[in-house]
């Protein structure tokens, strides 16, 4: 095992790691660690896709149902999340498969979110996402006002 303790030091411990495996010293190398660090790193991935896909819902939610506060911030921050949806999943593109489980997810979150800042009922917001992930990416996708 290596000099730096994982339970200690996460970023040198980690740089100490690399140093091994490209010099391959696998001898040294502190493999079951190694193995946790990468299955979090596929679940942080996995969140951050999840985060990015709340927010995204959130604010679709509230543009149909709260259509009087409609503004440049709400805009703004639906085409940012978009963006940033595309640019993990270019990244990440096996995060793909994992949408449909994702998607139901950070709409549960979305609704949560939606009834904090709305002060809505959580009756008003349907239970499951009312929008397919196509539509709701689609740049020229506004939801209609409930009204």
């Amino acid at each position: 095992m290596g000099a730096v303790a994982y339970d200690q030091d996460l970023y040198s411990w980690s740089l100490e790691q690399a140093k091994f495996l490209r010099e391959r010293r696998f001898d040294q190398i502190d493999w079951e660690h190694i193995i946790e660090e990468i299955e979090d790193m596929s679940k942080s991935e996995k969140r951050a896709l999840q985060s990015f896909l709340e927010t995204l819902l959130m604010h679709l939610l509230k543009w149909r149902y709260q259509p009087a506060y409609q503004g440049r911030s709400w805009k703004f921050t639906i085409i940012e999340q978009r963006k940033r949806i595309i640019g993990h999943l270019a990244e990440n593109p096996g995060l793909k498969s994992k949408l449909p489980d994702v998607i139901e997810v950070a709409y549960g979150y979305a609704v949560s979110g939606a009834v904090r800042e709305t002060g809505m009922a959580m009756a008003t917001f349907p239970e499951t996402c009312p929008w397919e992930y196509e539509q709701f990416m689609d740049a020229d996708f506004w939801p209609e006002s409930a009204d």
